[in-house]
């Protein structure tokens, strides 16, 4: 049958209850249902083909199956051309075609169980970080939320948007390897305690290069590597400049910090070389620092962008905490 668009449409939008209708009765016992007459049985509804001047008359529907056996869809034509209704050979035919597509949609499962599975091991390893200290949990998740509506403002592709995600749920995983006594510290670092917390960024990478990524995500280690790099040169662990640093990695510089300076800390906060308090700053004053260090620390397209997404930013903020 040619299914113009309107059909294609329809036929889209169907949503049959297990049990319900020729599909429905077919994903539920299993069997192959080869009807001259759909309108002859008893549990085939009607309404779709009054509403649209249309008449079923002969249909074959099977099974869908995976290799253990289990029912996973089916497979239904209608209205066999220039016969009453589908025969042996039709039945051959359709039961080899239920059968490969038995396998695509098994392998299309898995495929989506495991990325599942990758997700969720990523975000269970990002939070173990945060959980550390009661004040810095849901750090990395908002700084991803952030990062990623920075990310869709600014119109990057969408591998880059899935390494973003990743990176910056990771960004903070270094810490792992900090002592204790530093990143429990309640209280600004001395000197020593300074330079020791500012190689987190490296023992990240370090960490996450020992991580199997698919080959999209090969540049997660990397961009998570380079949060705390500036654009100006003199941010650490490289000393990075400009075009040297991924800017999945300027983003999530905007998203840390924003989020470190409007979240409660037992460390006192630093800007333009001033010692700020423990307590959560404004957004307003927060938006004034974040500005001020445009093109020495931050990207100004990043920020333009971190602007734009703002009042969307702000009502998460707020309901994140």
């Amino acid at each position: 049958m040619n299914c113009g668009p309107r059909w294609r449409k329809a036929l889209i939008t169907i949503r049959l209850p297990i049990g319900e209708g020729i599909s429905g009765r077919v994903a539920q016992t299993g069997e192959i249902l080869n009807v001259e007459d759909a309108w002859e049985l008893p549990f085939f509804n009607r309404e779709f083909d009054k509403r649209n001047n249309f008449r079923t008359r002969s249909v074959l529907c099977l099974p869908i199956k995976n290799h253990a056996g289990e029912k996973i869809g089916v497979l239904q034509v209608i209205n066999k051309k220039g016969k009453p209704r589908f025969d042996a050979q039709d039945e051959w035919f359709c039961q080899g075609l239920a059968a490969q597509v038995g396998i695509a949609l098994e392998n299309s499962l898995l495929h989506d169980e495991m990325k599942l599975a990758f997700k969720k091991s990523i975000q269970t390893l990002a939070a173990t970080v945060d959980a550390k200290h009661p004040l810095t949990a849901g750090h990395s998740r908002r700084v991803t939320d952030y990062s990623m509506k920075i990310a869709q403002k600014m119109g990057l592709p969408r591998r880059s948007q899935d390494n973003l995600y990743y990176a910056a749920l990771l960004h903070d995983i270094g810490k792992i390897g900090i002592s204790d006594a530093v990143l429990l510290k309640n209280g600004p670092f001395t000197p020593e305690e300074r330079l020791e917390m500012n190689t987190h960024p490296a023992k990240t990478e370090n960490i996450l290069n020992n991580f199997y990524f698919p080959r999209a995500l090969r540049r997660v280690p990397w961009i998570a590597a380079c949060h705390h790099e500036k654009i100006d040169g003199t941010g650490y662990p490289r000393g990075l400049t400009e075009d040297q640093i991924p800017l999945e990695s300027k983003i999530i510089a905007v998203s840390d910090v924003f989020d470190a300076l409007t979240s409660l800390r037992d460390y006192p906060k630093y800007a333009f070389g001033k010692i700020l308090d423990y307590k959560i700053v404004p957004i307003e004053k927060t938006v004034y620092i974040l500005k001020k260090d445009v093109g020495s620390h931050f990207d100004p397209d990043v920020i333009e962008a971190f602007l734009s997404c703002l009042p969307e930013i702000t009502f998460d903020t707020d309901n994140a905490r």
